[in-house]
This record gives structure tokens, sequence and C-alpha cells, in this order.
């Protein structure tokens, strides 16, 4: 049973917020999320018993919810269909926030309110919004984050100044940690993409990124000046390279990927990658940013 949910329309970004308690106007009846079908992909040779499975791939998601408006006159019930009107639109994708996750669906025609008098009256009216999540899988509210270069703070009171190796008292304000492994662990069903973030601090040459287990390895052949940054993004659909420097314009970077680079994904479970580079490895930090995907993440209440 899903008590509340929250859509949003991401053309517009208006927002909607569907509860069976705490919404005063719009009251959620019920959410059916579907199921996600799978079509088994095989061959067989002559005389064989049974087939041979070459892979499974998943289809869309098709999702139904169905809402009350409340209202107290003609009017406001007017009021509040307009809205409604105007929020559901076919051409514009839509998101539904569910406790910690999120689903993006496309509506397959426009608000759909009841035929019945009595569900469809100046006091109350049934609608129902009907969709197809053609990514059928939700991720994380929160996107996830790994930092393979950290610094911790030594900077406190009362403060002891100390360390005289150089001649002279000095002050320790923190200490930069690396580490060349980065471990990332998708708790989701299905491997994903991921956004590698190279980011240099002084001057480093063709930065990479290489998979521990698989030796697979994403590289930049670039000399990357202090302050530049490398954005690299992995998931199917929004592969791209892009850069800026000192937080200034982004350009497109794709020109820079080594053509032998592999659009790196993260499998489900542990992932570790070792991060590289032809020259000044200490001037490199590099960060991962992650959604797990789920197939189902429907909770008991």
């Amino acid at each position: 049973m899903v008590e509340g949910i929250v859509l949003k329309n991401l053309s517009t970004n208006v927002t909607l917020e569907l509860d069976k308690v705490t919404t005063l106007y719009y009251i959620l009846d019920s959410v059916d999320w579907g199921q996600i079908t799978s079509t088994h992909h095989s061959f067989k040779y002559v005389n064989q018993v049974g087939k041979y499975v070459t892979g499974t791939s998943l289809e869309t998601r098709d999702v139904n919810i169905t809402g009350w408006v409340i209202a107290k006159s003609e009017a406001q019930m007017t009021q509040r269909k307009n809205f409604l009107n105007r929020f559901v639109n076919p051409q514009q994708v839509m998101e539904i926030s569910y406790k910690n996750y999120i689903l993006d669906f496309l509506p397959d025609t426009s608000i759909k309110y009841s035929a019945v008098i009595k569900e469809n009256n100046d006091v109350v009216c049934k609608f129902s919004i009907v969709g197809t999540a053609f990514d059928p899988l939700f991720r994380d509210a929160v996107e996830g984050k790994i930092e393979a270069v950290s610094t911790t703070s030594l900077f406190h009171f009362p403060l002891m100044i100390g360390g005289t190796e150089l001649g002279y008292p000095t002050v320790m304000f923190g200490i930069r940690t690396p580490s060349l492994i980065i471990n990332v662990y998708n708790a989701g069903a299905v491997s994903t993409g991921m956004r590698m973030v190279f980011r240099a601090k002084g001057t480093v040459i063709n930065p990479s990124i290489i998979n521990v287990e698989t030796q697979e390895f994403f590289k930049i052949n670039k000399t990357l000046s202090a302050g530049e940054q490398v954005v690299v993004e992995t998931a199917t659909g929004e592969k791209k390279v892009v850069g800026s420097l000192n937080g200034g314009a982004e350009e497109n970077y794709f020109k820079y990927r080594d053509l032998d680079s592999t659009w790196l994904q993260l499998a489900v479970g542990d992932n570790l990658f070792r991060y590289d580079a032809e020259r000044n490895l200490d001037g490199l930090e590099v960060y991962i940013y992650s959604y797990n995907r789920y197939l189902e993440v429907q909770e008991c209440f």
C-alpha cells in the first residue's frame, strides 16, 4: 500500500503532492506501479534439447495513479480541475517521488475524470493519470558520492604552533589523504552508469580511471591546468564528456576521450577503480557520483 507520492512535471517544474491523510485538496486513492516484463533472447541448434539464452532485456512499465479532487463549491472544483488539466501533458515527462525513490514516466493521455455523477460533481471528483515508464527502473532520490581524495582538518583551538623541520614553526591546517583505489558499491538490482569528475589542483597530464577487475578504463588525453575539471557521464542515453576551467562555461571535451576508452558501468555489488595520470598524480582529485537502480521498491507500513 502506498500512502503518499509527489508528482513533478519536469518541463514546468510544477509539483503535486498526493497523500491519503495529509493533503487537503488532492487525495491519493491508489498507485499501480505495474510490473517489468522481460524478453529472453535465445537460439538453438538442430537436435538441441531446449534453448540457449543469450541475454534478457527489460521492457517498459505501466503506471496508473488514481485520486480525488476535494472542493466546497463549483468554482473551487473548476479551479482545481484547471490545475490538473495543465499539469498532466502527454508531451511532458512526469517524475514520481515515493519515499527515497524516483521513477520517470510519460503520460499516455491527458488527465481522465470519472464519468459517474457520484464520482464527479462540485464536491468530489475522481481522476486518473495513466502513463508509461520507458526506463522502468526506480532510482535513489539522492545521488551517491565517492571521493578519491579528501582533506582531514587539523586546525583547532587551542592552537599549538610546532614542527621546526623546515627551520621555522609551522601550522598544519589539514592532511591530504589520497587513495588510489576507490570502492564504489552498487546496492541496486542492475548495473548502472555513473558520473566521473576529474579535478586538477595543478598541471595534470592525461588522467584516467581503470576498473581493477576487468581492466577496462576511461582516459582523457589532455593536459589539465590548475582549476580545470572534466566531467564524464556514462549512463545510457546521457553519455558525454565536458570540461570547464575555474568554474567557467562548459565545453565539449569529447575529442579528448582516448579511443580505447570504455563507458564504464557499475556492476551490482563492489566495484574497484584505480585512478591514474601520466604526470602529477598528486595534483588530481577524482569523484564518482551514481544512483542505485531498483526493479521494485514498494514497502510495508
